[in-house]
């Protein structure tokens, strides 16, 4: 396989593990903040609610970013994937020429 179709490949399997990750990071925070909803009476009607559904969202979003760039890192130090994949975005000054 060519550089270019590994790194589609690779594209497409990092964002459906990103895709896993933020699903994973939404059910576990909304459990947790089902949890305190229940355990704390007088929580759901009062306006700390809306805090907890940002959180929820934001702390989904930013967990499995952080988790997603940690594992990207991980990969490719234990991969050796940066002699395998061509880079998808390189500055015009670095690019080579193809002669197309």
């Amino acid at each position: 396989m060519s550089k270019k179709t590994n790194s589609l490949l690779f594209m497409l399997l990092a964002t459906l593990v990103n895709i896993v990750l933020l699903a994973l990071f939404f059910i576990v925070l909304g459990v947790i903040m089902g949890l305190l909803v229940s355990n704390i009476p007088g929580l759901a009607e009062s306006s700390v609610m809306i805090l907890l559904v940002i959180i929820l969202f934001v702390g989904s979003i930013g967990g499995s970013f952080f988790v997603y760039s940690k594992l990207v890192k991980w990969a490719t130090v234990k991969f050796d994937l940066e002699n395998k994949l061509d880079p998808l975005f390189t500055p015009k000054r670095n690019r080579i020429k193809r002669g197309e």
